[in-house]
């Protein structure tokens, strides 16, 4: 079989997984890496592997399309680059996996799904969850009506964040827009903790690739550190089917407070846990007439992603997180974004 060709654009950060596993994962042998796009690729491991390699590495994507083309592009760049690279590779005839959150505002992702309709090209958003074999099953299940009609979700998610993460990259971590003017928004809710978010609205999407949409919602976010956007939230979202969704999350404690992410979802007829023993994932259903069913680990396979892309590319199977997906929880982030222009500090005490 002729091997899927890969541009990567970008070699550090979140990049480095996928790389990792088109590098040096036997089950990766489907695709090949051509090219890569990044400006820094030499202050990265595997941006230094990949010229080693001999795999031309550009600072642009413009650069890259004059000299090449790929079937796939795997966009993992800060936010504010997400609309615009992922436009111009469909342009040019590349379907794309793009790293969550889908981009920064509604317009761009407006205009990503629109270059999608116009080429034809598959445009997948890199919730990681929503490709999840555990989480796609119980799913299948709520839509199946197994547990009722859903009443409340609620996710509690501690990441522990030195400044050193606000200082990384180029710097625009935290921030709400660049001094260029693109917006960011970046935030804990848009950014590390971004899928525990999602992964609620996708639950209660009416179809496997829709998630809720989103009626109202009351906040309250706050800043320990000093950054424009928020590192603490909490949420209370009503979808129009009046599930309520509640989203607890914080970068600002300490390491030995750090708390995994945790879900309880209430239906009419039982509940489903996402929790923890001797520090093994376990996700469970506990229904009314006294069944337990076993999900299995969300995070069993966090690049399970990559390997739906390369089936729905080869075999036009169908994605579970495309753009309609990933809408509403970008709804949710521009409405905090709206809400609150200037982020509260904590009170000192």
């Amino acid at each position: 079989m002729q091997k899927i060709t890969v541009l990567m654009i970008g070699t550090g950060g979140y990049a480095a997984v996928y790389l990792r596993e088109l590098l040096h994962s036997p089950r990766a042998e489907q695709f090949q890496v051509t090219g890569a796009v990044d400006p820094y690729a030499a202050m990265s491991e595997y941006g230094r592997e990949l010229s080693d390699l001999g795999v031309p590495i550009y600072d642009t994507v413009e650069e890259f399309y004059q000299a090449q083309a790929a079937e796939l592009a795997i966009i993992a760049t800060p936010i504010y680059l997400h609309a615009y690279q992922a436009q111009y590779c469909m342009e040019h005839g590349g379907h794309v996996l793009c790293e969550k959150p889908i981009c920064a505002t509604l317009e761009d992702a407006k205009a990503m799904m629109a270059t999608r309709d116009k080429t034809g090209l598959k445009l997948a958003i890199g919730f990681q969850w929503s490709f999840s074999e555990a989480i796609l099953k119980l799913k299948q299940d709520i839509l199946s009506g197994l547990y009722g009609n859903i009443r409340q979700i609620r996710t509690i998610v501690y990441f522990p964040r030195n400044l050193d993460y606000y200082h990384r990259g180029t710097g625009w971590a935290g921030k709400r827009r660049l001094d260029t003017g693109e917006w960011l928004l970046d935030s804990v809710a848009s950014n590390a903790t971004a899928h525990y978010l999602h992964n609620m609205l996708f639950l209660t999407g009416d179809k496997i690739d829709r998630s809720a949409e989103p009626k109202t919602m009351e906040a309250e976010v706050y800043r320990a550190n000093s950054i424009e956007m928020f590192d603490t939230c909490a949420l209370r979202i009503r979808t129009v089917k009046e599930v309520e969704l509640l989203f607890y999350a914080t970068h600002a404690v300490p390491m030995e407070q750090g708390r995994m992410p945790e879900f309880v979802l209430e239906g009419e007829n039982g509940t489903v846990t996402l929790g923890y023993e001797n520090g093994q994932e376990i996700m469970a259903g506990c229904l009314k007439d006294g069944r337990n069913i076993s999900y299995g680990k969300p995070d069993a396979d966090e690049l399970r992603k990559l390997y739906c892309m390369g089936e729905a590319i080869r075999e036009n199977t169908p994605l579970p997180c495309v753009p309609e997906t990933a809408l509403p929880h970008l709804k949710c982030i521009c409405a905090l974004a709206e809400s609150f222009p200037e982020t509260p500090e904590f009170p000192a005490e």
